[in-house]
């Protein structure tokens, strides 16, 4: 089976994936998934962040063995600019792009890209502790999940091991700022995901990009931006039988 690349998107790192990556193994235990970081976050948290989603792809290259000549492409929000264009650049190598409540400059105003007000209140947040600050970010992205002790601790000790600076919180915000977007899609099979209802970024934004390029839109009625935590088993389940399906 192809390997699936997953990519996360601001400030997230590849150990957000957790709860989805182990929806996807429930149904199929031997596939083979990669998860590499952007720079600054995550395990490469003490490196800087590249300002431009050019570089930020061109890093995430590397971390993928040059013996896989094929992959699916999996992102969320930031990640998927990167997919986005990497899909774009290698055709000869992404098998198929799904993007998670994407947005592009080119389609959408910064309104319908960012909740500003829960966007402040993000950046007083990550001025305290980790459970503090992820417990702002779980409010905005899954607010299904803010009773959920083990989840919210979960993602606060990642914060702990992996803390992301302030300089490479204002470099990625940056990068995604600047990033247009393409006009049309990659020539591989790609799909839209958005939840309707998102409480971080407009689920118009994902729409409009769906509607340009003239590509397949699954909509859920949701209001998490971090749908692979909030769905996990029926995102996993809806991808896996599109990549079937498409594949």
């Amino acid at each position: 089976m192809v390997p699936i690349v997953l990519l996360r998107g601001l400030l997230r790192e590849s150990g957000h994936w957790h709860y989805f990556i182990k929806a996807i193994k429930q149904r199929y235990p031997d596939i083979e998934i990669l998860t590499p970081n952007v720079p600054g976050n995550g395990d490469l948290n003490q490196l800087k962040s590249p300002t431009s989603i050019d570089a930020m792809m061109r890093a995430v290259q590397t971390q993928i063995p040059e013996h896989y000549d094929s992959f699916h492409l999996v992102s969320i929000s930031m990640g998927s600019m990167i997919a986005s264009h990497w899909a774009h650049q290698r055709p000869d190598l992404v098998k198929s792009l799904t993007m998670i409540n994407p947005s592009f400059s080119r389609y959408s105003s910064i309104q319908q890209r960012i909740n500003l007000a829960a966007l402040s209140r993000l950046f007083c947040a990550k001025q305290k502790n980790p459970l503090i600050f992820e417990q702002e970010v779980i409010k905005w992205t899954c607010p299904n999940s803010l009773d959920d002790n083990e989840k919210i601790e979960y993602y606060a000790e990642l914060a702990r091991q992996h803390p992301v600076t302030k300089i490479n919180t204002l470099r990625q915000l940056l990068a995604a700022a600047k990033f247009k977007g393409e006009t049309h899609a990659p020539e591989c099979p790609t799909q839209v995901v958005v939840s309707e209802h998102d409480k971080l970024v407009n689920s118009i934004s994902g729409k409009k990009i769906a509607d340009a390029w003239n590509i397949e839109l699954s909509c859920f009625n949701s209001n998490a931006h971090d749908l692979p935590l909030a769905e996990p088993h029926e995102l996993a389940e809806k991808l896996l039988n599109w990549l079937y399906k498409t594949n």
